[in-house]
C-alpha cells in the first residue's frame, strides 16, 4: 500500500525549519575571571603567627582575672591597686589599664550573674562584699560575734574627727563642749581613728584622722563620700 501524503504537515515542517533557522544562537556563557594570588613568601605563616599571639593573650587575660578573683576571694581588708599589680608582676607583667579593665570585667560578672556579692572600690582599695539584702542572714550567722555598736557620743565624736581631718582633742572638745578623752581612747582602740602627726602650737597636741577602717566600716571609698553638712547657708 502506498504511503500516504498529507500536504499539511508537509507545510508545519517547513514552518518549524523557518523558524528554527530565524532564531538567534543563545550566548555563550562569559567565563568567570580567575583570582590570582599574589605568591608572598610568608604570609601564611604571619597570619598564623599573629592568630596564636592573640590566642596566647587572650589566655594570659583570663588567667590574670582568675588571679585577681582569688585575691579578692582570700582577702578580708580591701586591697590596694598597687598590691594586686605586684602580685601579678609575678606571674605577667600588665599594664595598669589592662588590670583596671579586668577588675572591671569582674564586677560585671557578679552583677549580670547576680551574685550574692559584689566587687567595691572602698577604702582606697577593692573588697568583696555581701549584698545588702542578705545581711538579716549574716547577722544570724555572727549574732553572737558582732562588734560592738558606736554610742551616739562616740559617733559624733568620729564625725567631727572624719569632716575637721585631721584635728586634736582639744578642739575636739570645743566644739562639743565636753572632755571626749574616752571617746577618743576607745576609737583609737577600734583603729578608727590614728594619730597622724602633733599640731604646731603650745604643748603640740596630737592630731587625728579617721583610718582605712573608719572608711572600710561605713562601707566609703574615701572621704569625699562623706554626705554634704548642711550650715543652713
Amino acid at each position: 500500500m502506498a504511503k500516504e501524503f498529507n500536504i499539511f504537515d508537509q507545510e508545519a515542517v517547513a514552518v518549524e525549519e523557518q523558524y528554527m533557522v530565524d532564531q538567534p544562537s543563545p550566548p555563550l556563557p562569559k567565563p568567570k575571571p580567575q583570582i590570582v594570588q599574589p605568591d608572598l613568601p610568608g604570609i601564611p605563616e604571619t597570619i598564623q603567627s599573629l592568630k596564636h599571639i592573640q590566642n596566647q593573650e587572650k589566655l594570659i587575660h583570663q588567667h590574670a582575672k582568675r588571679i585577681i578573683e582569688a585575691l579578692f576571694f582570700s582577702s578580708s581588708e580591701a586591697l590596694p591597686f598597687n598590691k594586686i599589680r605586684e602580685v601579678l608582676d609575678t606571674f605577667q607583667p600588665l599594664a595598669p589599664k589592662l588590670i583596671r579593665d579586668l577588675i572591671r570585667e569582674l564586677q560585671q560578672e557578679y552583677l549580670s550573674q547576680r551574685r550574692s556579692f559584689r566587687l567595691e572600690e572602698i577604702a582606697q582599695g577593692f573588697l568583696l562584699r555581701t549584698c545588702e539584702e542578705y545581711s538579716p542572714f549574716i547577722d544570724i550567722l555572727y549574732r553572737n560575734k558582732r562588734a560592738e555598736k558606736l554610742s551616739p557620743a562616740s559617733a559624733e565624736v568620729l564625725a567631727i574627727i572624719a569632716y575637721k581631718n585631721p584635728i586634736t582633742r582639744p578642739q575636739i572638745e570645743a566644739i562639743r563642749g565636753v572632755d571626749c578623752s574616752g571617746i577618743v581612747q576607745n576609737l583609737l582602740e577600734r583603729q578608727l581613728i590614728e594619730p597622724v602627726g602633733r599640731l604646731e602650737a603650745p604643748g603640740r597636741p596630737t592630731l587625728y584622722a579617721t583610718t582605712k577602717d573608719f572608711l572600710k566600716h561605713f562601707g566609703l571609698k574615701d572621704l569625699h563620700e562623706l554626705p554634704t553638712i548642711n550650715n543652713g547657708n
